[in-house]
């Protein structure tokens, strides 16, 4: 949940409004979408491979979803840094 609200804290920033902000989140947004798409695709060959549950699913894919966010976060706060 603190993941989740730091990302949208980050989009409704005044800086994020600008042209500028607007860039930098579509950056860090295409990276995101990036490592969202390798994930998934890590986790649909492991979950081909291994006997997995409701409970472990649920925690996989909450874990992905956590690590995307993450991503974005850092992306965003090098972004503004560099530029």
């Amino acid at each position: 949940m603190p993941i989740t609200i730091a990302v949208i804290v980050l989009f409704f920033v005044k800086t994020s409004r600008d042209e500028r902000g607007r860039a930098i989140i579509g950056k860090a947004s295409i990276i995101s979408t990036i490592a969202f798409i390798v994930l998934i695709n890590i986790y649909a060959k492991l979950s081909d491979e291994l006997i997995v549950d409701y409970l472990t699913m649920a925690c996989s894919i909450q874990w992905i979803y956590n690590i995307v966010l993450t991503i974005e976060i850092a992306a965003i706060l090098i972004y503004k840094r560099i530029e």
